[in-house]
């Protein structure tokens, strides 16, 4: 009898799971989701109120079989983990025990960080071949015409290995490595196939993914152009995290946003926690005041009497002021806070558009995104959606002040298209260009000063003899009658 296990979801849906002692906890989260309709990189798994370490096998977490595992939400920002890749002899040269190390997102796959290795950009900087190597192979032993056929990378994380390109497009964090370190040894394996047949299919097969990393090309001995080409674009290639699209040359990349426009950066916060959060709670200030219930009652009553509705005439004229008030609005401050919590102000008068909006924040990226798809929402009081609520701004040529009633200090967010990849998504460092990164500055936040505690009315109006005034109030005779309430002629 299969074991199996039980996942429960937060709105207690459950998804039965049989497993195997060897089963890897990542393959019953994948398992899961699949069944549940989740996004299996999007969350984790609790037993007990415990998380649990998605790298280990069933036998090795302790679980039971008919165990009951909840599904949680993982956390959103990727975590550091340190990866060790033991190579094999032929590409161990200038590296101590052939071994070389470094630091990734969680979110980096496994292709990527072999390609980051051999660009030198990871490790010790020296260049090498892993991903796009060709042995040669002859037809009649040692005799006759030889032909390259691929050698596909071959890494062993513990007891698993993976070759196959959809198990290299998986992430550590797929894999269960959040954090700490993890062991990879990585071989190679021929096959049968051609190395020119091997590239094409190769880059056919991660720009169907959504992931336009360039592959080496054809090469005949090591180290290959390809590899060359690599490490002289890594900075703007590798820079950034994983599966980042790179559809656009860097000669094609658009002209820097400050030379048509004043622009301001301002550079993601330093901490965790947000400035406001750091303030200290005074549950005084959550006690509303008589003044509150003044404000609040005299709101009540103008709601509550009929109110004559405008004639045409006045609506007309209410128009026309509007237009012409926003006629002569000659520039509004448009924020853009881009995914990483970085900001981009900069000024748009009355004939931007909502495509030159898009143009300038496009500017504004790394060009390994100038050409990925995203949208930007303005949280302004614009038709057609509610104030305070977020609008979509669409890329044409909708005036920003006259047609989209922007104006004042709009705050944008920007947010990636849902056919982007998954990787894009997860993408929180360098987004913007370096350039802007290099004058951005950080946000000043002025701190309030300490409200002055005033004396109340009746204690100021007591004083020193407040006490002695009392003691007086509190000698009184019961039982007397007061003044007030006395017949006249009676004293």
């Amino acid at each position: 009898m299969s074991a199996h296990v039980v996942v429960i979801d937060a709105t207690a849906k459950r998804a039965t799971i049989k497993t195997t002692p060897a089963k890897y906890l990542t393959d019953i989260l994948q398992e899961a989701c699949s069944k549940l309709g989740y996004n299996s990189s999007q969350y984790g798994l609790k037993h007990n109120r415990k998380q649990l370490d998605l790298s280990l096998t069933f036998r090795l977490s302790g679980l039971s079989s008919g165990a009951k595992l909840e599904l949680v939400q993982a956390s959103r920002s990727p975590s550091v983990v340190t990866v060790g890749l033991q190579l094999p002899e032929s590409e161990a040269q200038g590296a101590p025990n052939g071994r070389i190390q470094d630091k990734f997102p969680s979110t980096t796959t496994l292709w990527l960080i072999l390609r980051k290795f051999e660009a030198g950009v990871a490790g010790n900087g020296q260049v090498r071949n892993l991903t796009a190597r060709g042995v040669p192979s002859t037809i009649d032993g040692d005799c006759g015409s030889g032909r390259l056929f691929y050698e596909s990378p071959v890494l062993r994380i513990l007891d698993r290995e993976l070759s196959s390109f959809t198990d290299l497009q998986k992430s550590l964090a797929q894999l269960g490595f959040n954090n700490g370190s993890v062991l990879m040894r990585v071989g190679f394996k021929r096959t049968e196939e051609p190395l020119e047949e091997a590239m094409v299919k190769i880059a056919e097969y991660f720009k169907s993914t959504g992931d336009d990393t360039p592959v080496p090309s054809q090469t005949q001995t090591p180290p290959v152009p390809a590899i060359e080409e690599t490490t002289a674009a890594s900075e703007q290639e590798f820079a950034s995290e994983p599966n980042v699209p790179n559809s656009v040359p860097i000669a094609a990349a658009p002209e820097l946003p400050t030379s048509t426009r004043s622009v301001t950066v301002f550079s993601p916060p330093s901490g965790d926690t947000p400035f406001s959060a750091q303030a200290p709670y005074n549950e005084e200030d959550y006690i509303p005041s008589i003044e509150h219930a003044t404000a609040h009652q005299r709101q009540l009553n103008q709601s509550s009497r009929p109110h004559r509705l405008p004639t045409d005439a006045e609506i007309a004229a209410k128009a026309a002021a509007e237009e012409q008030r926003r006629a002569d609005i000659r520039e509004v401050d448009v924020k853009i806070r881009f995914p990483d919590q970085s900001q981009v102000v900069a000024k748009f008068g009355p004939s931007d558009t909502g495509q030159s909006l898009y143009d300038f924040v496009r500017s504004c990226l790394v060009p390994t995104y100038a050409e990925v798809k995203f949208a930007l929402n303005a949280f302004a009081s614009a038709a057609p959606a509610r104030a305070g609520h977020a609008n979509v701004i669409p890329e044409n040529q909708t005036l920003l002040i006259k047609g989209l009633k922007l104006e004042g200090r709009v705050l944008v967010s920007f947010t990636w298209a849902d056919n982007a990849s998954s990787a894009t998504h997860q993408q929180r460092t360098d987004i913007l260009r370096s350039e802007l990164r290099s004058q951005a500055q950080e946000i000043k936040v002025e701190q309030l000063p300490e409200p002055v505690q005033e004396p109340s009315k009746a204690t100021a109006e007591a004083g020193p003899s407040g006490s002695a005034d009392a003691s007086k109030v509190g000698s009184r005779k019961s039982g007397g009658v007061p003044k007030w309430l006395k017949l006249p002629g009676k004293k």
